[in-house]
């Protein structure tokens, strides 16, 4: 299902590509570490009249149960595709939709128990995401700094309703939609020096309403810091630490707790420099827990991998 799903989002990707590449100037100044890693999303901010297209693909796996009951294994993959535009210097809009697959392997204990071998379940759901929309503010930019504010708001747009083979709802963690609003702040600080750069962001998701099925996902916080590395005009390299929060979701019969995470980055960036494809951004990122307290849940993560494509006309 999410192949093909995948061949159409690609093959929309594409036809984005071309199309904004055909707006491309030659001779593209911007500092290629000009924009965050590409797994730092509100970065930066535009000036009136400009224009940005992006698409990235990201993808998760988790593994390392701590019970050979329940979750065993899961897999996440999302492809996104964004857009943002500054009618005036002082705010940039943005917003980004995706279409999201997760596959879970779900260890359960047969009726009546009687020291039976665990059956594996197979359970799937994808479907489009939430709509995010959001405002930039810079406030302020002195060339070799700036600081970014960032009032984001998620629209229940997504699929929110996948059900088992069984005929049940999957949980709230699976599902491609909350069915919920939420708020996403947050503030970003960049800084440039003369062939490397560095900056930090604090950001959050706090849900402001139940879904229909009375649930309610849960609120989380993040703080990141990056540093990075000018190899030429057009590639640079970046390390990167992040520390993030999320509760469980709310409404369900068990909570299992607030799952706390330190990861690590690493990255690469590259922009073409002239002709007619001057300004394409390509970047990746991939990123692996130094710690992490799972609290009652069951499965750890591996690792974490983001590509992305960026364009500003």
């Amino acid at each position: 299902m999410f192949s093909k799903s995948f061949r159409v989002a690609t093959a929309a990707a594409s036809v984005l590509m071309s199309t904004t590449a055909l707006m491309a100037h030659d001779g593209y100044q911007a500092r290629v570490d000009d924009h965050a890693p590409i797994g730092v999303m509100a970065d930066h901010y535009h000036k009136a009249g400009e224009w940005m297209a992006s698409a990235r693909y990201m993808t998760m796996q988790m593994d390392d149960p701590t019970s050979a009951i329940g979750p065993q294994e899961m897999s996440k993959s999302m492809i996104m595709a964004g857009v943002m535009y500054a009618p005036v210097d002082w705010v940039t809009f943005a917003a980004s939709l995706g279409f999201s697959d997760q596959e879970m392997t779900s260890n359960m204990m047969p009726m009546g128990d009687m020291g039976m071998t665990p059956m594996p379940m197979e359970m799937n759901a994808s479907g489009i995401t939430d709509l995010n929309v959001n405002a930039l503010f810079p406030v302020f930019d002195t060339g070799s700094s700036r600081l970014v504010a960032k009032a984001g708001l998620s629209l229940p747009t997504g699929d929110d309703n996948d059900l088992s083979d069984a005929g049940m709802r999957l949980g709230q963690n699976m599902q491609s939609g909350t069915g919920s609003y939420g708020f996403k702040p947050a503030l970003t600080y960049s800084n440039f020096q003369d062939g490397w750069s560095f900056g930090g962001q604090l950001s959050a998701v706090i849900w402001l309403d139940d879904n229909s099925y009375n649930q309610r996902s849960g609120d989380s916080w993040m703080t990141t810091a990056w540093v990075s590395k000018t190899l030429s005009p057009s590639f640079s390299i970046s390390a990167r630490t992040s520390y993030d929060e999320m509760e469980d979701a709310k409404g369900k019969l068990h909570d299992y707790g607030t799952r706390k995470r330190w990861m690590a980055y690493g990255g690469v960036n590259y922009v073409i420099r002239d002709g007619s494809l001057a300004g394409n951004r390509f970047a990746v990122e991939v990123g692996a827990p130094l710690d992490e307290n799972r609290a009652d849940n069951n499965l750890g993560t591996d690792y974490r991998l983001i590509v992305g494509w960026q364009l500003a006309f």
